[in-house]
Formats: structure tokens, C-alpha cells, sequence
């Protein structure tokens, strides 16, 4: 129900992991204002677990297992206590049900409800309020000092790989280790004493390192970046396999079936090929529209989306450089870092579903039996890292 909400909220998003905040939403409908109902969707179920505040998957059904949790309403000038109410119905399956006491006193239907929490405690923010939404920026309000609360630091590890990647950076243009697009990470970690493996595990000390090219005078990026790369469930993929996806969708090209291609969840690529988040079943798919029905292919658990995410970039320094080619060899110049730390987990199911987190195949067939492919690869525009990251920190190399 997200989609009709008053307030868009990416923009909400942005605003609070600005402050290094995640949040949740919820929006209630004009039906649920006034049965006193609302869904707990699966960001929602997924965020209290995660927060350690409640599992709905535990849980009973029936009146009798409702759970009440205390929570805040956050408003321009003070906070009001509230509770709020979880349980499952004894109707058909139990679906998880949310209710917030005094609602209709701080929103109406269709408002953008954000929920955050900080020390253990539930904060309840009305987004589509400018009034509190703007009171984030003025310290003596009640959401000003949540958001003071919520800043992070920069490590110690940190800081010594910053000052490894400046001694080796600057102006000076160095020849790739390797050709081809992997040159230019590959070269950065031999500069910096770095062996190359295949460890899912970060690159120093437990901070990730990507490297990318882009020119100094260019403010967008001219590709996304890799967040991670995770391998789908194939026991609940109905597709079975890899090389069964690129049998059925792969396509022939220099004598070699292969499948490169980006999917997205706005709309179909040209294999008519998109993801899909299922709330009801907490994954990700990977779909094929046809005649306005989705065939189910990959899957994917959004919490292990989640770990992967998290396990990856802890903190990471995204590098990035100019490029030019000197007697036929391709030349780096690392000139700029980007400094991001902690992932606000609770985003990456709004980012997958508005489009903003993409997925790459990227696989071809090595014999009749076998593929290779080389990840699938989960990337996002460096422009985008404020939707799912605190507020990044860049820091010039020369």
C-alpha cells in the first residue's frame, strides 16, 4: 500500500539516513482508519525482528496472543506515549496485523507513517507532516535529537586504509595489473598489498574496496557499482537452474549462448525479464511477464539479501579514478574515496521495489553441461548511496 501514499518515500528515506536513521513505513488506508487496522507488511515484520522488538512468525493467533508495545509519537514540539497493538486474527491464515493507539489524533488516510528506533524504543513519525519532517534540522526538537543520536564515527581502521590509499594514489597515472573492467580494482589492491581472492569477506581490516572509473569533471557516474553478489535459492527457484535460466533466455552471440543483462523492478528488460518483491513470501524474484502474468524464475530470501549487504560493507571505501590509455595500456589516477559505513538494512526492500537497487546476470555457457558466470550482481548508482547508506564521506586523494 505503499504506492499510495501522500508523501513519497524515498525522499523520506534519504532524509533520514541522512542522519544516519533507518526507518519503516506503513500508510493507512481509509478502510483501516476506520476499523482501527492496518496490514504489518513484510518491511514492517522484517524491521521490528530485526530490532529485536517482535516476531510475528512466533506468534499465535487469536486476541488472546495480542502484544502491546509501548512506543512515542514524534511531533514538532514534544513526543506523546502511545502503544501499539500486534497480533494475528484467528480469520484465514492469520495474516499479521499493526495498529497504532490515538492514530487518527496525528494522521490521516494515506499519510506516510515512518517508524525508527534508537535505545530499543519505537518512534512514530508522521512523514507527510513538513512541519515535524522539517524539525529534523533544529536540535532542540524531538526528532532533532533523535537524529543527533543516530550520527556514527569514522573508524581507526579507517583512517589507516585512507591514508594507504593516499600514498598510493595522487597524480600519478599507473598501468592496470590486468586488462579489461576488473584492471582497475585489481590494480588498486596490488598498490596497497592487497592479494587477490574470492572471499566473500571485505577486502582490509573488515572495510570492503571498490574501485571504478570516472572522469574528475563528471558529477554522475557513468556506471553503477556493485553492492554484492549472491546466488539465488535454486531449490525454490521454479527456473531449477543456471543453465536452465540460460537455455530458456540466454541468446547467441560470437558462436557462445550467453546472458548479460540488468533487471529491474519499474519494468520488463528486453528479455521481458524483471524482479519482483513478494511481500506475502519476504523474497525477491526474478519474473517473466507474459500476457499480464509473472512467471516465476529465481528467488532470493530478502534476509539473505539483508546478511549479504551487511557482511560486505560494514564500512567501505568506494575509489574512485581517471583513466587513459598510454602506449596501448590502460592508466589509473585514483583521485577521490568515498567513506561509507553501516548499510540501513530496512531501505534495501524499498530500494529493490522502486528500481533503485538493480540486478546483473552475467553468465554464458563454458560447455553443454556447464556455465560460467561471473556473480549476480546486485549494483546501485554511487548518486543513490544516500538511500541506503549515513551520510557518506569523500575525501580527495591529490
Amino acid at each position: 500500500m505503499i504506492v499510495k501514499a501522500d508523501t513519497n518515500p524515498k525522499e523520506i528515506i534519504n532524509l533520514f539516513s541522512g542522519h544516519g536513521m533507518a526507518v519503516t513505513f506503513l500508510v493507512p488506508t481509509q478502510t483501516g482508519m476506520e476499523k482501527s487496522i492496518m496490514d504489518a507488511t513484510a518491511p514492517v515484520r522484517n524491521f521490528f525482528k530485526e530490532n529485536g522488538l517482535h516476531d510475528y512468525d512466533k506468534q499465535q493467533q487469536g486476541t488472546d496472543n495480542k502484544v502491546l508495545i509501548p512506543a512515542e509519537y514524534v511531533l514538532v514540539d514534544k513526543v506523546i506515549p502511545t502503544k501499539i497493538s500486534l497480533y494475528r486474527p484467528e480469520t484465514k491464515s492469520g495474516d499479521p496485523r499493526i495498529w497504532f493507539y490515538g492514530l487518527a489524533k496525528h494522521a490521516s488516510q494515506y499519510n506516510l507513517l515512518a517508524m525508527t528506533v534508537l535505545g530499543g524504543k519505537i518512534y512514530i513519525i508522521n512523514a507527510s507532516n513538513k512541519a515535524v519532517i522539517e524539525s529534523i534540522t533544529a536540535a532542540g526538537t524531538p526528532l532533532g535529537r533523535l537524529a543527533s543520536l543516530a550520527g556514527s564515527a569514522i573508524s581507526t581502521e579507517a583512517n589507516e586504509l585512507l591514508g594507504l590509499i593516499r600514498d598510493v594514489a595522487g597524480d600519478k597515472f599507473i598501468p592496470t595489473v590486468r586488462g579489461g573492467a576488473t584492471g582497475i580494482g585489481a590494480t588498486l589492491e596490488s598498490l596497497l598489498g592487497i592479494k587477490a581472492n574470492s572471499s566473500k569477506l571485505p577486502d582490509f581490516k573488515g572495510i570492503e574496496i571498490k574501485a571504478s572509473r570516472q572522469e574528475p569533471s563528471r558529477l554522475r557516474a557513468r556506471n553503477r557499482v556493485n553492492l554484492f553478489s549472491q546466488v539465488p535459492d535454486w531449490q525454490q527457484s521454479p527456473v531449477g537452474s543456471a543453465m536452465n535460466m540460460l537455455k530458456q533466455y540466454g541468446y547467441t552471440k560470437e558462436g557462445r549462448l550467453q546472458l548479460y543483462c540488468t533487471l529491474g523492478a519499474i519494468k520488463p528488460n528486453s528479455q521481458g525479464l524483471m524482479l519482483d518483491v513478494d511481500g506475502s513470501e519476504n523474497v525477491l524474484k526474478t519474473v517473466e511477464g507474459v500476457d499480464g502474468a509473472n512467471i516465476d524464475l529465481m528467488v532470493w530470501a530478502i534476509a539473505n539479501l539483508k546478511a549479504r549487504l551487511a557482511e560486505k560493507h560494514p564500512e567501505s571505501f568506494w575509489v574512485k579514478a581517471e583513466s587513459k590509455v598510454i602506449d596501448g595500456v590502460e592508466h589509473f589516477r585514483y583521485y577521490k574515496a568515498i567513506h561509507t559505513t553501516r548499510p540501513i538494512l530496512s531501505s534495501l526492500e524499498y530500494l529493490l521495489s522502486d528500481g533503485t537497487v538493480t540486478l546483473d546476470l552475467t553468465m554464458s555457457e563454458k560447455s553443454k553441461t556447464a556455465v560460467r558466470d561471473h556473480g549476480y550482481l546486485f549494483k546501485i548508482w554511487p548518486e543513490d548511496f544516500k538511500s541506503l547508506f549515513p551520510p557518506p564521506k569523500y575525501h580527495l586523494l591529490t
